[in-house]
């Protein structure tokens, strides 16, 4: 019996509400949806689907809303990068309720937001919008605003002529740089925006990049210009608006930037070279914009690119087949990868990337083709620059000129460089920017001693995921229960007190590792989600949640707690957060750490240290010592290192 119209598979299922194929499997484990199985296979009715997806858009299942994918929010916010909005900015308010309270669509509401702004400006020269809709030229400043007006509202015209739209009319707003973008910004759900991975960008960042390189003579790109806050930034620079080129996927924002580049040239007639494309897919030869009609490439591209795109399945195989040496799937490095291509020779390209960019394993394919197709002129870490996303960002430009060597300008707490070709003998050629010279020099020195590593040198484990905390773990201790462990009870040497206890049912969880793992004889648990390596002892075979992993080392004749009290030094943080700096503590990262090989009256001595730490409770600056001087650092050196803590 074949399902009906009415019925979902399990991917669908996902794809609708946001989340991954496993959230949902788990859902139905906790009751939240109810299968049906035909043939050997799952369904869901899709009337229970869709009450559900109800219940987490409106909050009302605060557990399910935290738990999806933020693609599936429909909360809106003001973006506070627009570096214009003040404690008067009660109007932008007072136009979000609106469209809010009365479920205006989108792109109706940006048309005619958009006519109030033209009509302040004297670009349209009537008010009266059944004049306006007829799209008689005579009402419009020129024929190219009359025009793009009138196919952009082709689309939904009746919709247009709702007297709730023509409200938008009476309502104030500023005269501001880019205002349109900041209204479409602040109307569009918060859920639209992670879908296309594009926020709001800082103006005093635009601005920054823009005066660096742009000359009058410049053509310049930006391949995801949104609503043009980069392209609006070049019009004290250059004088011709027809050497400036936007694409952007998005069609209310390609409308919204080619309003704003004519009131930006007031005194020119031109059509706005800002097309609406896939810059990824389509404009190799798609019309308007022609890739090969311009083969020299552009002076300047300028942008801040999609992060983490979530992109349709029918793309995925043409971007594998369009850039196959981006195997990570992440947009930003196809946008880059696109970008160096439309470069003219010595063109500069400058964007805003999230800084795992800059050592991620994952994102190791793209840094290798900056590193053999371009010269690194400047990394600059600018923290967390947008509203409600939590990622620290950078600031990333490139000239299309490959070469052996060159000094990268690194932009922190101090000012420094770095030879590029540092970067490319790093494992995964990460981009170690918090490493300077003297680091390097420090880091090196421990690198060169005989060592081992933890690559296939040792045993790893997640903790426990339960699926549900509140149903499986107790705050005091029941018949069967035992102790485990999160992130936060993990300290250095030792395990503080457990706060919550749990009955071992391994299958009833939703993932746990092999039970021999956390039972093992001995074994190293680490605080998971921290900038800092935290680790402790365990003989107890205790259990930990997810915020704390195991490692078990395997290497022969070397002790634990030899490994123990190195990834627990002063000299290994500094190592790790010099080279890694994430917030994460990553295998991948810990299997990079060197294992210097000491004689055993060594290992005793330091097993001994480790010994009194975990009994008394207490760090012993006597063994950290040992360790600097085991490995031959300085004492200048170990000010150097304690003082960068």
């Amino acid at each position: 019996m074949k399902p009906e119209k009415n019925f979902l598979t399990i991917s669908k299922t996902a794809s609708l509400i946001g989340v991954s194929n496993a959230t949902i499997k788990n859902w139905v484990r906790h009751d939240l949806l109810k299968p049906i199985f035909e043939e050997g296979s799952v369904f869901f009715v899709e009337e229970d689907v869709l009450k559900l997806h109800a219940k987490i858009k409106s909050g009302e299942i605060y557990r399910l809303n935290n738990r999806a994918n933020k693609r599936s929010s429909a909360k809106k916010f003001i973006p506070k990068e627009y570096g214009e909005i003040n404690k008067s900015s009660e109007w932008l308010t007072a136009i979000i309720n609106y469209v809010s309270v009365n479920s205006l669509e989108l792109e109706p509401a940006v048309f005619y937001l958009a006519l109030n702004v033209l009509i302040s400006e004297k670009f349209i020269r009537t008010n009266d919008v059944s004049k306006i809709l007829s799209f008689n030229k005579k009402y419009f400043k020129n024929s190219y605003l009359q025009n793009i007006l009138k196919d952009y509202c082709s689309n939904f015209i009746s919709i247009s002529k709702n007297k709730l739209y023509e409200k938008l009319l009476e309502y104030y707003i500023p005269n501001q740089r880019d205002v349109l973008g900041l209204l479409y910004q602040s109307i569009k759900y918060e859920g639209d925006k992670a879908k296309q991975g594009s926020y709001y960008t800082p103006k005093n960042i635009v601005d920054n990049i823009v005066k660096a390189y742009v000359k009058k003579v410049s053509t310049v790109l930006d391949p995801c210009c949104g609503t043009g806050q980069f392209l609006l930034s070049l019009n004290g620079f250059i004088k011709n608006p027809e050497q400036i080129y936007g694409i952007d996927i998005d069609g209310a924002a390609v409308f919204i930037c080619k309003l704003n580049l004519i009131m930006a040239y007031p005194t020119y007639e031109f059509e706005p070279k800002v097309f609406h494309a896939d810059t990824l897919l389509e404009i190799k030869t798609s019309s308007p914009f022609n890739q090969n009609d311009s083969p020299d490439g552009f002076d300047i591209i300028i942008t801040n690119p999609p992060w983490g795109l979530h992109f349709p399945n029918d793309s995925i195989g043409k971007l594998k087949s369009l850039y196959p040496k981006i195997y990570s799937l992440e947009s930003f490095s196809y946008f880059l990868f696109k970008s160096i291509e439309l470069l003219k020779p010595n063109g500069v390209l400058s964007f805003v990337l999230p800084e795992a960019m800059l050592n991620i394993k994952v994102h190791n394919d793209i840094r290798k083709e900056i590193l053999n197709n371009t010269t690194i002129l400047k990394i600059e870490k600018l923290g967390r620059a947008f509203t409600n996303v939590f990622t620290n960002v950078i600031r990333l430009d490139l000239k299309k000129q490959s070469t052996t060597n060159h000094p990268v300008q690194i932009i922190n707490k101090i000012s420094f460089t770095i030879d590029q070709q540092r970067f490319r003998t790093n494992p995964d050629y990460i981009f170690d920017i918090e490493t300077n010279n003297e680091d390097s020099q420090i880091i090196e020195k421990v690198y060169r001693k005989p060592h081992h590593t933890l690559k296939n040198n040792a045993e790893w484990a997640l903790g426990i995921v339960t699926g549900d905390n509140k149903k499986f773990l107790k705050d005091s201790i029941n018949n069967g229960y035992e102790e485990i462990y999160r992130g936060k009870e993990v300290n250095k040497y030792i395990l503080s007190k457990a706060s919550d206890f749990i009955l071992f049912e391994p299958e009833k969880f939703q993932q746990t590792a092999p039970i021999e793992k956390y039972r093992a004889k001995e074994k190293l648990i680490y605080r998971f989600i921290s900038d800092k390596l935290v680790f402790a002892y365990d003989d107890k075979q205790k259990l930990t949640l997810n915020s704390a992993n195991i490692l078990i080392p395997t290497i022969t004749n070397y002790p634990v707690k030899v490994v123990l009290a190195l990834f627990n030094s002063s000299l290994y943080q500094f190592i790790y957060s010099k080279k890694f700096n994430t917030i994460k503590v990553l295998r991948g990262n810990l299997e990079e750490l060197p294992l210097p090989i000491f004689s055993e009256k060594i290992y005793n001595k330091i097993v001994k240290l480790v010994d009194e730490i975990i009994l008394s409770g207490k760090t012993n600056a006597e063994l950290d010592l040992l360790i600097f001087k085991l490995l031959d650092i300085s004492e200048s050196e170990q000010k150097y290192i304690l003082a960068s803590k």
